[in-house]
């Protein structure tokens, strides 16, 4: 599954992280720890412990290219900006992918994370082998469960506990699907 390690929107650019990205993304997740931690606490933490975060862009990089997971920064448009994060993550079967995202407290409320999870579904269902995407989130973020509601998702299930991932929702998560007959569908 080769995904581009570049995608430019209207209003911001996904990249894969590089090892080099490590300065800008520790100072915006120190900005953001308060409003990252109340939703996405791994994003602040990682889900190594003892990993540097130099460590976990290199390995982000290796995944991406070995087509594991497919991890981007949210970036201002010149790139001088660590905006958020975004990615494609294959843990929810062999035909499916699952869609997660998360902006700087600034960054929120202009439509960078609908619009950077759109691109990650168009993505996605580029590859003919994926048959359904999914965004968890915890149903209280208001602002996150609008995402996957804009763009055609549809809740399939609440679950609870940590859905198999140390650090991840440790309480109720709603998984939005969207099936690529649906996507399909909906694009015509």
């Amino acid at each position: 599954m080769p995904f581009p390690a570049r995608i430019d929107l209207a209003h911001c650019t996904l990249r894969a992280w590089r090892k080099d990205d490590a300065p800008a993304l520790a100072m915006t997740l120190a900005e953001n720890d308060a409003h990252l931690r109340a939703w996405t606490p791994w994003v602040v933490d990682g889900r190594t412990p003892g990993q540097s975060l130099e460590d976990r862009l290199a390995r982000h990089g290796q995944d991406f290219v070995a087509g594991r997971e497919w991890v981007y920064g949210i970036f201002t448009r010149d790139e001088t900006e660590v905006l958020g994060g975004c990615g494609l993550y294959g843990r929810v079967g062999p035909t499916a992918l699952e869609i997660g995202y998360w902006l700087s407290a600034g960054s929120t409320g202009q439509g960078l994370a609908t619009e950077s999870a759109s691109a990650l579904t168009a993505l996605a269902f580029s590859n003919p082998q994926i048959e359904r995407v999914e965004i968890h989130c915890d149903p209280r973020n208001a602002a996150s469960v609008r995402i996957p509601q804009r763009l055609g998702y549809r809740i399939e299930t609440t679950a609870n506990g940590e859905l198999g991932e140390p650090g991840a929702w440790p309480g109720v998560v709603d998984i939005w699907t969207l099936t690529r007959g649906l996507y399909m569908q909906q694009r015509n």
